[in-house]
Formats: C-alpha cells, structure tokens, sequence
C-alpha cells in the first residue's frame, strides 16, 4: 500500500461542483415553471425567459405536427436590434429546455458588453 495516494477535491473544487449544481438546478426550475405558464396560456403566445441587451431568450409552444416524437417546446434566442431570429432549439424534455437556455445566454452574454448594450452611462 505504499505510494497509494488519497486524493480528495479541495474545497474550491467541490464548492464550483455545488455551484454548477444548483445553477443547473435554478435554470431546470426556470424552464419548468416557464413551461406550466407556457400551457396554461393561450396557443401562441410566447414566455420571454430572459432579455441580455438586446437579446431575448424566449419560450413558445411547438406546432402541431404528425411527427412521432413532438416537442414539448420550443426556447429561441431573438435580437431585437436588428429584428432577426438567432437560433432555435426544439426541446423534448426540460432538461433540453435547460440546455438550450444555459447554451443561448452564454451566447448573448458576451455581446452585451458590445454595439448592441444600450446601458445608461
């Protein structure tokens, strides 16, 4: 047994494992109540989940279509600046649904630091 070496994470490891932990917790909890207030609204209206500068990350009902697996949901990111769709993903669970968010506003973040923050000086 000589030489065998216990490693254990340090505190600021698992204090970054706790804190990825809970904020995919918050955003999973994001997306499920977007999505119970997404049903309970009428056909088409959209959920905004989050505005970062000019960007909005929103959630709204997929259409009805005869495929075999149809999603729950769709969460999009929209620049209202220049008036154009950035991208889309179709979610079929929520966890997807947290992806997408979590993919969308580390897309917008760093960009609402450039042209398009219109931040009061």
């Amino acid at each position: 047994m000589a030489g065998l070496v216990i490693v254990r994470p340090t505190n600021k490891a698992r204090g970054f494992v706790v804190g990825r932990a809970l904020e995919y917790n918050f955003t999973t909890l994001r997306i499920s109540r977007a999505y119970v207030s997404l049903v309970s609204r009428p056909e088409g209206e959209a959920i905004s989940l989050a505005w970062i500068g000019d960007y909005e990350i929103r959630m709204h009902a997929a259409s009805a279509a005869c495929a075999a697996r149809q999603p729950l949901f769709i969460v999009e990111i929209f620049d209202h600046d220049a008036q154009i769709f950035i991208d889309s993903r179709a979610c079929h669970t929520l966890a997807e649904g947290a992806v997408a968010f979590d993919e969308f506003l580390h897309l917008a973040e760093p960009v609402a630091d450039g042209p398009h923050d219109k931040r009061p000086a």
